[in-house]
């Protein structure tokens, strides 16, 4: 995500956002800045040699920078932890304009 040759956009910067998560970043730092954005194929190839929570982190990526379905949305509450659900939370909101927004702005729900 070269910012010279590509323009960062919301939807870039949600991409990104959850491609330098912590869990994930050591690896896909190498595949962020192609001259194109990311270079999916080789995020894709790195995420199934990462565990299945990281490589569902790159999926999501993936499908809020390409417009696919790689990620089952229904996986993402039971196989994300907390630190990178939120991160795809924020992703979300950033993808929207809502730049300052962030999970922890948001109060827990009331016990039933």
């Amino acid at each position: 995500m070269s910012t010279t040759s590509t323009a960062v956009t919301p939807q870039l910067a949600a991409v990104r956002h959850i491609l330098t998560a912590p869990s994930v970043a050591a690896r896909t730092a190498p595949h962020l800045d192609g001259p194109e954005g990311p270079d999916w194929a080789a995020l894709l190839d790195e995420a199934d040699d990462m565990s299945y929570g990281q490589g569902l982190l790159v999926r999501v990526a993936h499908d809020l920078g390409e417009g696919t379905s790689l990620a089952p949305v229904w996986e993402l509450p039971g196989r994300l932890g907390p630190a990178a659900f939120a991160r795809v939370i924020e992703a979300l909101a950033m993808y929207r304009g809502e730049a300052a927004w962030v999970a922890s702005d948001v109060a827990p729900l009331a016990a039933a």
